[in-house]
């Protein structure tokens, strides 16, 4: 019986495990945003799903980047989904 549960949670934590490594080496790759499900012209959510841009900036979602990018006639795409790394240049308060 002990070994039966030392197994199943040997199985449990490798799984887990597998999982989050593939998650790291995915958070390496830029991909580009699905500006095509937006509605750009009108407007974005104000839900809080933030993603990083190629341009280490922090937007609060997809959409938003995506109308920055057409604000700009830009092409940032996306670093990872979450936090920024690095600081942000637009959030440094030495630039006025």
């Amino acid at each position: 019986m002990k070994a039966t549960g030392a197994f199943l949670l040997f199985s449990l934590a490798l799984c887990c495990y597998q999982g989050n490594a593939e998650m790291d080496g995915a958070a390496d790759k830029e991909t580009e945003a699905a500006c095509g499900d937006y509605y750009l012209r009108n407007s974005c959510t104000k839900i809080f799903d933030p993603v990083c841009g190629t341009d280490n900036v922090l937007y609060s979602n997809e959409c938003m980047l995506c109308f920055q990018n057409l604000q700009r006639n830009a092409n940032v795409r996306i670093k990872n989904r979450g936090m920024c790394q690095k600081a942000s240049p637009r959030s440094d308060s030495t630039q006025n």
